[in-house]
């Protein structure tokens, strides 16, 4: 096991997870072995998270030593993320109750399709409104760092759908918080507002989208699917007991 420095990693790394999500200024510091790597990280979803996370990266047979090697050598971590095909390996000292599973996804493909009902929203109190109704789970929320623009579609009064744009430190827009109201979904509107903040995202100096979304979410798949967008990594996530 050798540690070494964030920056050093984003440069020599061809995961590409590393490369669009991995930020030097929010992860202190990784270790790496052979072709697997752990990343301290500090996440800001919706403001300071209450401890480490570590992104845990790489094949099973290198990974699993790796992160015994860092759980018996570092203090417990808030929160794991592993690849999926090593979670079976996670050492004695992250035990969890229950652990999601998710896909990262990304596109580099233009979408065609016009949006013009989707419109910036700025209203913070329609945006936490449709949240706390549509998707009070959602790592998204209107006060969030990082977060570019909300883009929505709003009927009369109403705010229907939106989702946020992240933008990352090497450029890449993230994909965040795509909601629609309960009462309309099936009328298409999740995909309007995918494909405008898939457009907006592209237009960031990677030329790249991703997104993360749970692997039992069939029909987000199938839409981001059409939209270009491919799974390049499965992961589990958990805050430890």
């Amino acid at each position: 096991m050798q540690e070494i420095s964030v920056e050093q990693l984003v440069t020599t790394s061809q995961h590409r997870f590393v490369r669009h999500q991995v930020d030097p200024a929010l992860a202190p510091r990784a270790w790496v072995a052979g072709a697997a790597a752990v990343v301290e990280n500090h996440p800001r979803w919706t403001g300071p998270a209450p401890g480490p996370q570590m992104v845990c990266l790489g094949p099973a047979e290198a990974l699993a030593p790796l992160m015994a090697d860092v759980a018996a050598r570092h203090p417990r971590p808030w929160r794991i993320t592993v690849e999926a095909a090593a979670y079976d390996a996670l050492p004695a000292g992250w035990e969890h109750d229950a652990a999601t599973r998710w896909d990262w996804m990304l596109t580099r493909e233009q979408p065609t399709e016009p949006t013009p009902q989707v419109v910036e929203v700025g209203r913070r109190d329609d945006l936490v409104a449709l949240l706390d109704t549509g998707n009070p789970g959602s790592f998204a929320r209107p006060d969030s760092p990082g977060v570019e623009a909300w883009l929505g579609v709003v009927e009369g009064d109403r705010l229907v759908a939106a989702g946020a744009l992240n933008r990352q430190h090497d450029g890449t827009g993230q994909l965040r918080g795509i909601t629609v109201l309960p009462t309309e979904e099936r009328r298409g509107l999740g995909r309007l507002v995918s494909t405008a903040l898939t457009r907006r995202a592209l237009a960031g100096a990677s030329g790249t989208a991703s997104l993360g979304v749970y692997t039992d979410n069939a029909p987000a798949i199938r839409l981001y699917e059409r939209l270009g967008y491919r799974t390049v990594h499965t992961f589990r996530s958990a805050v430890l007991s």
